[in-house]
């Protein structure tokens, strides 16, 4: 047995550093201080004696904390090494329950309810051997390990999908309404009625202020209301409360039923964001895992 290994809640905070790009994140994910993850991972580096993490800082040339060639060696042996840890933990805790095997899905809250939810209660009642649960996170990119997700439906830029990750698709954003809206023919009819927009942070295809620009009427004293969630926007949309910007595939059930209707085709944007499929590590030829992302990437082609 090496009697020099680090401490492992420093190789846990290096980890989790890395994999969200920033101190406080990882902090946060880790339920510590940003100061307690910084001093455990300068203590880190000096046992090491070689720095592990860029350090993101304002004209740095770095937009987010970064592992260097030394930390990337050390993370691919650090999350293997977590992973074989919790499996082991996992398969021991197995053992003793001798209950089937329990695997969580994750996803943020308006993804969970108004895509997911539906097409992982059909998957589930095609596989009774597994039990399943979902659970909604708001982080870019959850500590899979940490919060014992097994596969996780992550929300990554447009173009930055990386392997092992796998797209699961890209969204479409138009205005939508309920068909009890009336005198919304043609564009200046959004002057009679409530905007419903989610904040957002830099996606111009999510404001409504961009949206008139682009449908040729004014931005000035429009009535926009703002929610903190894609969910809360939906729901006064279905209403009857406003004129929201949806989002396609998430509002695909809506739109068939007839609970939204699509407004002033063609025009649409692309989103600035995608979805894409991300299991805990170790955990890729997991043939539950493995199943279940087979079946969401063929329920998001065929939508």
């Amino acid at each position: 047995m090496n009697a020099h290994l680090p401490p492992l809640a420093a190789l846990r905070a290096f980890a989790a550093v890395a994999r969200q790009g920033s101190f406080a994140r990882a902090a946060a994910s880790l339920h510590v201080s940003t100061s307690a993850v910084s001093h455990q991972i300068r203590a880190l580096e000096a046992e090491l004696r070689t720095p592990l993490l860029t350090r993101a800082r304002n004209g740095a040339g770095h937009s987010r904390t970064e592992p260097t060639p030394a930390g990337a060696e050390l993370l691919v042996a650090v999350e293997e090494a977590l992973t074989r840890l919790g499996d082991a933990c996992d398969a021991i805790r197995g053992q003793a329950r001798r209950a089937r095997p329990h695997l969580t899905v994750a996803a943020n809250g308006s993804f969970a309810s108004l895509w997911l939810a539906p097409r992982l209660a059909t998957f589930a009642g095609q596989h009774p051997s597994t039990a399943w649960t979902m659970r909604a996170v708001e982080e870019d990119r959850p500590d899979m390990m940490r919060e014992g997700i097994d596969l996780a439906i992550l929300r990554v830029r447009a173009g930055a999908v990386r392997p092992p990750d796998q797209l699961l698709f890209e969204e479409t954003i138009f205005p939508v309404c309920s068909p009890a809206l009336a005198g919304l023919e043609r564009p200046d009819g959004l002057l009679r009625h409530s905007l419903l927009e989610e904040s957002h942070n830099e996606s111009p295809e999510k404001d409504w202020r961009h949206w008139l620009g682009l449908l040729g009427l004014p931005t000035a004293s429009r009535r926009i209301v703002r929610f903190s969630s894609f969910n809360q926007v939906i729901a006064a949309a279905i209403a009857g409360a406003g004129v929201a910007l949806g989002r396609v595939p998430m509002l695909d059930a809506e739109l068939a039923s007839g609970r939204l209707v699509r407004l002033f085709a063609p025009h649409e944007l692309p989103g600035s964001w995608v979805f894409a499929l991300h299991n805990r590590p170790g955990l890729a030829r997991d043939p539950h895992v493995l199943l279940l992302r087979n079946f969401l990437l063929e329920s998001a082609r065929g939508a």
